[in-house]
């Protein structure tokens, strides 16, 4: 099989990532879990602003190239990780967005009880320890967070998210980088208001009634 669709999503969301500056020069990585089992994931050395379809890497869960004749990202061990660890997840968005990215520079977490709408479509995102970037440092670094969470901020690297699409896990990229910037803008304009544990319990169980997740 071809998998052109699950080819053309990553080529929307790598230009989607590099026309709202989350990436610059040949930055990131995303990659699609296919149905046979095999990782659809972007090549290394390739701009992702930039891609075509058969640039795509194919790789089976060990990490061994199927097919492409470009070499798979070179961050594919925290792909495979996210997959192994979270069978439900078929989707993972890696990238260096500026206002999350400060934070991972200054070793500051983005608070989790400000919006509701981070609250319901991302929760929590913690910022792991520093790990050396195409290493297994990298998936030993998630290790403690992999199982709750959804959005990780890589500790002076930049913003790994994931979800059961290609579409949920780039939407969370985007809702990571806005509320980090929404956080920075408010910190300089005086002191934030939290949402106190019962509002967010009352959030939670709403979104629950409405079927929302």
């Amino acid at each position: 099989m071809s998998y052109s669709k699950e080819r053309q999503e990553i080529v929307m969301y790598g230009r989607l990532l590099y026309d709202r500056g989350y990436l610059a020069g040949k930055d990131g990585n995303l990659s699609i879990k296919l149905s046979d089992g095999t990782i659809l994931i972007t090549p290394s050395g390739v701009a992702k602003g930039f891609l075509d379809e058969v640039d795509m890497a194919v790789v089976d869960a060990d990490g061994k190239q199927i097919s492409s004749n470009r070499k798979a990202s070179s961050e594919s061990l925290m792909h495979l990780y996210v997959y192994k660890m979270r069978p439900e997840i078929n989707a993972c968005c890696h990238a260096h967005p500026p206002y999350s990215t400060a934070f991972s520079i200054v070793g500051k977490s983005l608070p989790s009880n400000i919006l509701p709408e981070v609250v319901l479509t991302v929760g929590e995102v913690p910022i792991t320890e520093y790990a050396s970037p195409g290493t297994d440092e990298v998936p030993r670094s998630l290790d403690k967070y992999i199982s709750d969470h959804s959005a990780f901020i890589l500790r002076n690297h930049g913003v790994l998210t994931i979800g059961r699409t290609a579409e949920e896990a780039y939407h969370r990229m985007e809702t990571v980088e806005h509320y980090a910037k929404i956080i920075y803008i408010a910190e300089n304009m005086g002191e934030m208001k939290c949402l106190d544990p019962d509002q967010i319990g009352r959030l939670l169980r709403n979104s629950q009634k409405s079927g929302k997740d």
